[in-house]
């Protein structure tokens, strides 16, 4: 954490998955402010006031970068996930 009082901002991609939940819930105990990527930002119920949602598809840079920005570290929990309704979706994620 910075000095002189200061808290930091992370990121923590995924925020609404189980792991990346107890990333949140680990870094806002330890007084950090919690930038949270999410799929769908409306369902705010458990937020605090250091954790601010984001909503953000893995695969489209723009809503990355606000979540990110300003931000001293990201922890990358996230994983994509293919859209049903998308036919080449197993296509979009082969190397």
């Amino acid at each position: 954490m910075e000095e002189k009082g200061e808290k930091e901002t992370v990121c923590v991609t995924g925020a609404g998955g189980f792991v990346a939940s107890w990333v949140v819930k680990l870094l806002l105990s330890q007084g950090y402010i919690v930038h949270g990527t999410v799929r769908d930002p409306c369902d705010e119920k458990n937020a605090t006031e250091n954790l601010q949602l984001f909503k953000a598809d893995l695969l489209e840079f723009e809503g990355l970068v606000a979540a990110i920005s300003g931000c001293t570290g990201v922890f990358h929990v996230a994983c994509p996930v293919p859209s049903d309704t998308d036919p080449n979706s197993e296509a979009r994620f082969q190397f």
